[in-house]
């Protein structure tokens, strides 16, 4: 298994329940090993399995539970 890390910045975070929601979603995605969430910075850095997941994915998840990934 080979892991990969993909960063984005993440619009809409205002506080720590808005990193726990973040890292909910893109826990639940089968092959994403690890998120860290940085409130102050908005940048969300994940840690997944290319072969089990793609960018877009995390992409969406991120989307999917209400904040914007530019």
């Amino acid at each position: 298994m080979s892991q990969t890390t993909a960063s984005f910045m993440v619009e809409g975070m205002t506080c720590d329940g808005c990193v726990s929601s973040v890292k909910r979603a893109l826990a639940a995605i089968d092959g994403v090993e690890g998120t860290d969430v940085n409130l102050a910075n908005g940048e969300v850095k994940v840690l997944y399995d290319p072969a089990r997941v793609g960018v877009s994915s995390l992409r969406d998840a991120i989307r999917g539970a209400g904040y914007e990934v530019s």
